[in-house]
């Protein structure tokens, strides 16, 4: 039998590579993650981590840490359309501070602002605490060969150039948009590869918020003669970090100081000193790999979709790939995942993709569609009734990239063949709207059980079967899955309000905290309800 330097090699140790490895890490699977680089962020690519995003840190015990991150408590999390961060505001959606956030019906959790700076060391520190996890920094992947057995990688230490390789069970590309796995297994990316292109540039300018004169804000749209044109957001208020992001960038090449000058200008409506800090020009896109999988590669994040950030859907999307590939694995390597649960991942997660880069693309047509018009810092009436219905306009329109609860938390697996589908109605695919459901495929809804205490607290680290009427007896179902080393905790929730709500009284919840099945009895072939679960 051929032995194996670990079961599963992550190729990337961005969010993704680090959340896949703190699921595989949480779950007890021995994982070898390389980064070509020191793993060290100084300018960050992602800012928000969604509600769902936080549901999963919180199933790992650290979402304590991103709600206590940085980022002012104090400070709203607010949108703010203005014409310049000097004239005048047209709109506002109210986002609460941190210390000012509320419990809700839908989530334990509320959408954090937790830039990459301090979410990646918060996952590194997390994954790194299991023992049979392997961080390796200044590793580059230089090639890699599969069989029907595994696969070998050919690594160069990027400070030694020493050579060495390493064998895997199973091979993870979470390297970015451009993933060089990708590219040498020959998978194309679908869409359009260029929407727009854009530049972010980072300048540090001390107490510029209160400078203003706005309501605090975390997030300014800036609309003018020349449209929705830019933006600009706190990213460090604490060491007073901006990014100003400006759409429709003509050239590839970053401007010079006095060009990022004239573009602050725009922006604030006013000359200020600043200290630029950091810059780059990049594109919008609207791409999804053609499959997530090929052999006993797998590929995640970025390196299958790319999409505009409207909605923080990028990185958001893909910790959804990291959580679903990383129980599956575990489950195979474990024993107990049949042959079908790898070739899940594909067929339930590029979909996810699919309408994530749709409802992103979509975020940012409204956006283009927003015109200005001449004169619109003038201070007359007509100005300011015009400067009135554009804000309306915004709100509402441009609002929708921050009214996305179905996108963040409401997503479902449809048709996925490892669960067991039931003859009840699909639920609706929403953005603003959540259609709370126990439908097969979909996210296990939360309810508070407690002070403190949702149902999805009560979730085993496997299958969880939830039975709301203790009169039934769950044997014949338990006995199916210990045959085939299926492992099912059975969770008795005494509450009516839950029960209500799940529709059903007993719901088998998948170790993603999505349902595999429902019923009103146990099924007449449980060992059926079993095998297709296990992806048998």
């Amino acid at each position: 039998m051929t032995e194996f330097d670990t079961p599963i090699l992550i190729v990337g140790g961005g969010p993704v590579g680090l959340a896949l490895a703190s699921e595989l890490g949480w779950r007890g699977v021995n994982c070898i993650l390389i980064e070509r680089g020191d793993g060290d962020i100084n300018i960050p690519k992602m800012n928000e981590v969604n509600m769902r995003s936080m549901e999963i840190c919180r199933r790992w015990g650290i979402a304590d840490k991103v709600i206590n991150n940085p980022y002012p408590a104090d400070m709203p999390f607010d949108v703010s359309f203005v014409t310049s961060l000097f004239g005048y505001e047209l709109g506002r959606i109210p986002r609460p501070a941190r210390k000012d956030q509320k419990p809700n019906a839908f989530s334990p959790h509320m959408l954090q602002v937790c830039s990459q700076f301090w979410f990646d060391p918060i996952l590194k520190d997390f994954a790194d605490s299991f023992d049979c996890v392997d961080l390796r920094y200044h590793q580059k992947l230089e090639s890699f060969t599969q069989n029907e057995g595994g696969v070998t990688a050919a690594i160069i230490d990027q400070e030694t150039g020493a050579t060495s390789t390493l064998s895997a069970h199973y091979l993870v590309s979470c390297e970015g948009a451009n993933s060089s796995i990708r590219q040498a297994l020959g998978i194309k990316m679908e869409g359009t590869d260029e929407i727009e292109r854009a530049m972010n540039a980072f300048f540090k300018a001390p107490n510029l918020m209160a400078q203003t004169g706005l309501d605090p804000a975390t997030f300014f749209f800036h609309i003018d003669q020349g449209g929705l044109w830019a933006n600009v957001r706190q990213i460090d208020p604490a060491n007073d970090l901006w990014r100003i992001g400006v759409r429709n960038f003509p050239g590839e090449e970053v401007p010079d100081e006095t060009g990022l000058n004239q573009y602050l200008h725009r922006a604030l409506g006013r000359d200020l000193d600043v200290e630029w800090v950091d810059a780059h020009v990049w594109s919008r896109r609207a791409i999804v790999a053609e499959t997530y999988s090929k052999g006993r590669v797998y590929l995640a994040g970025d390196a299958v979709h790319q999409l505009a950030p409207s909605g923080a859907l990028g990185m958001n999307t893909g910790i959804g790939d990291a959580v679903d590939l990383g129980w599956k694995l575990a489950a195979t390597v474990k024993g107990w995942g049949g042959d079908g649960l790898l070739d899940s991942y594909d067929l339930e997660r590029r979909p996810i993709g699919t309408r994530n880069v749709e409802k992103a693309t979509g975020f940012n047509a409204d956006h283009t569609s927003i015109a200005g018009f001449d004169g619109m810092e003038d201070d007359t009436p007509e100005a300011k009734e015009k400067r009135a219905e554009l804000g309306d306009n915004l709100v509402t329109n441009v609002g929708n990239t921050f009214r996305t609860i179905g996108l963040q938390i409401g997503y479902c697996y449809y048709d996925s063949p490892i669960c067991a589908a039931d003859k009840a109605t699909a639920p609706e695919d929403s953005s603003a709207d959540l259609h709370t459901t126990t439908y097969p495929g979909c996210r296990a809804p939360h309810i508070w059980l407690e002070d403190g205490v949702s149902i999805l607290d009560k979730f085993a680290q496997d299958f969880t079967l939830l039975r709301f009427d203790t009169s039934l007896d769950t044997g014949v179902l338990e006995k199916a899955a210990a045959e085939h080393h299926v492992p099912i905790t059975l969770v008795d929730i005494r509450n009516e309000a839950a029960a209500d709500l799940y529709q059903q009284p007993l719901v088998l919840v998948r170790p993603d905290g999505h349902v595999a099945w429902r019923g009103a009895a146990l099924p007449e072939d449980a060992q059926a309800v079993i095998n297709t679960i296990s992806g048998n």
